[in-house]
């Protein structure tokens, strides 16, 4: 058995272990105690990580499609094709677009966004699950005016008071969870925000209770409450906007509890603030995420020592996707477009001149783009759009597929690059505390297989792109000087041991605080909220449903309720006279639905919850919007 030290695949908590193989396959998974992450612990995705890679449905020999099959062909032959369709649409005028992807190492996206404004000369560059996190990033700029570190999650440990935003963090992101329990059980006081009782809630020395889309409201009470408590004239000094904060918020009333909840804020000595995404559209969670950085602001907790805030991004690269620059309005740094320092470093990096003004974000390409290479991802799996997504990447006149797993995709595509899988390449990933980690090979890749950078290397010279890899470390040593957040860091990572290094972010100094805009989003007519129960379907995700261990749960639930189900509180199940199974009918302002329902305890009443992963089932009723007012009736 020879063991490898790599990075946990799944959450952006990015834990390690050993990966284990025998006989060159992947075969079990150890903890490595002395990671800086996880310490020794997993949870139950990471100790199943080598199933998809040993059991999957893998691609292992690159295919063209002909007369509508796809057909093996060596790999010059594929690349020459790919390059030689891409190029015959742009000379056609038609928009072509690249897609990389939060599963894919820094490496990969790297080169990904490379190749389409190197290559292919465009900025319709992005990864889907940038529309989760984008909003989060840019709530937080809007207060800081630009990125700003994360807290550390050891540190999270520390802290004397933690402020969580969540949809059910021990389920998502279970090493932040821990280190919130830490923090708990050392006397932390835990604020905890949401609409379920969760187990974080339980434990929480106050959960502030609130229908989906209305956290703004609860932390519009906090920000009132601690303005008076946390020392006017020591935050004003720093804080841009304060007087007109003061003005929205004068006449937001807060209880007891919530006041007492402030004073545990200001007077700590270390805070943490930790949010996912909130339910509704992006600017939701876009205000959602201001909000809080403006709690953290006038505290006087954003920017302390071993305090800050912590976006909880869902997938274990989105952080380095984004700090790559793969976005159609950012440059590696994840710097805007139009910042002319930033695109005159990036220039005399690459050697070539960047294609001005933003490109379409990863929705809106998959719709008009008559050309799309698609990296280690199911645009129909993650975005919000679900199976009009796939209608739309079938459409599409020439997809291109890299890939280490048979996916839809794969299915659909006209072109397949077979691409290693996380357990045969050699690169690096980012976390959300922006630390960067080592991903090692464990075994040798399969079949044609070949690593993804080195497919997108050559690729980009048949393109025009420029540059010359030789290793996964020299495409990293040209991020450091693309990215300046990541200079310096490649001696720590690539140093052996555990290989990891938090990158360099500017603290603020100034920041322009706000308020939460509120607003009644139910009516008598429609008085429930209807919204999406989390971010991010795992059970679509390759390296769930290739695992026979994990994708039990997804599999069970798509037996049991084909047609998709809403979760309710069993008090307002019992006003209705339903069951659980029973079927009740749905209807907002966009259309009606009827589907069964599930009884959740500790759920706040007049609330439903759709899983994100039967989001199609509820599409004529709650859109891409995520939440909705809704009338509810037994069916």
């Amino acid at each position: 058995m020879v063991s490898t030290a790599t990075t946990c695949p799944f959450c952006a908590c990015g834990c390690g272990f050993f990966l284990l193989a025998k006989n060159g396959e992947a075969a079990g998974v150890a903890p490595g105690e002395s990671h800086p992450v996880s310490a020794g612990k997993l949870c139950a995705r990471g100790w199943c990580a080598h199933e998809a890679p040993s059991w999957g449905s893998r691609l292992l020999r690159p295919m063209i499609r002909r007369n509508r099959r796809l057909e093996p062909v060596p790999w010059n032959e594929a690349l020459d094709h790919v390059a030689g369709r891409l190029r015959e649409l742009i000379a056609a005028g038609k928009p072509v677009g690249v897609l990389g992807s939060a599963r894919a190492t820094n490496e990969e996206n790297y080169l990904a966004g490379r190749l389409a404004r190197a290559g292919l000369r465009t900025n319709h560059v992005d990864f889907c699950y940038h529309s989760q996190c984008r909003p989060l990033l840019a709530g937080i700029e809007d207060v800081t005016g630009g990125s700003t570190r994360p807290i550390a999650l050891r540190d999270i440990e520390s802290c004397d008071a933690v402020v969580l935003v969540e949809g059910d963090l021990a389920k998502t992101h279970p090493r932040a969870a821990a280190s919130v329990l830490k923090a708990r059980t050392r006397g932390a006081r835990l604020i905890a925000i949401g609409c379920a009782r969760t187990q974080m809630a339980r434990v929480a020395s106050r959960f502030l209770q609130v229908a989906p889309g209305s956290e703004g409201e609860a932390i519009n009470a906090l920000l009132a409450a601690a303005l008076r408590a946390a020392g006017e004239e020591k935050q004003a000094a720093r804080c841009a906007g304060y007087d007109a904060l003061r003005g929205d918020l004068q006449a937001v009333s807060a209880t007891d509890e919530i006041r007492e909840a402030a004073e545990w804020i200001a007077a700590a000595e270390r805070a943490a603030f930790l949010i996912g995404p909130s339910a509704g559209c992006g600017d939701a969670s876009r205000k959602t995420a201001a909000v809080i950085a403006t709690l953290a602001a006038v505290t006087g907790h954003l920017g302390g020592p071993g305090s800050g805030l912590l976006p909880l991004l869902g997938r274990s690269n989105a952080r380095g996707a984004c700090d790559v620059g793969l976005a159609p309005d950012r440059l590696p740094g994840y710097e805007p477009i139009e910042d002319g320092e930033a695109r005159r470093r990036v220039e005399s990096v690459w050697g070539k001149a960047l294609p001005s003004g933003a490109g379409l974000d990863a929705d809106r390409m998959i719709e008009n783009v008559s050309g799309l290479v698609v990296l280690a991802d199911d645009p129909a799996a993650v975005l919000s759009a679900g199976q009009r997504a796939r209608a739309a990447i079938e459409r599409i006149e020439f997809l291109v597929a890299l890939d280490a797993f048979v996916t839809p995709v794969v299915e659909a595509a006209h072109a397949v690059l077979p691409v290693a899988s996380f357990a045969e390449t050699e690169g690096t990933v980012t976390n959300m505390e922006a630390r960067i980690q080592r991903v090692r090979p464990a075994g040798p890749l399969p079949g044609d297989a070949v690593e993804g950078w080195r497919a997108l290397a050559e690729l980009s010279a048949r393109l025009g792109a420029g540059g010359t890899w030789n290793s996964a470390a020299d495409v990293f040593h040209e991020i450091e000087r693309a990215a300046p957040r990541y200079g310096g860091t490649a001696a720590r990572i690539f140093d052996g041991g555990w290989g990891s290094a938090l990158t360099e972010m500017p603290e603020a100094v100034r920041f322009n605080v706000q308020a939460a805009a509120t607003q009644e989003l139910t009516t008598a007519e429609r008085p429930f909220v209807l919204a999406w129960d989390g971010a991010f379907d795992w059970g679509g995700d390759p390296l769930v449903s290739f695992s026979p261990t994990l994708s039990r749960d997804s599999q069970s639930e798509r037996k049991l309720f084909p047609n998709g189900f809403v979760e309710m509180s069993g008090d307002d199940a019992d006003a209705l006279g339903v069951r659980a199974g029973w079927q009740v009918k749905l209807g907002s302002a966009r259309g009606e639905a009827i589907v069964p329902i599930r009884r959740r305890d500790g759920l706040r009443r007049g609330t439903l919850l759709a899983p994100y992963a039967f989001r199609d089932c509820l599409a004529g009723v709650l859109a891409d919007e995520g939440i909705t007012a809704v009338q509810v009736e037994r069916a």
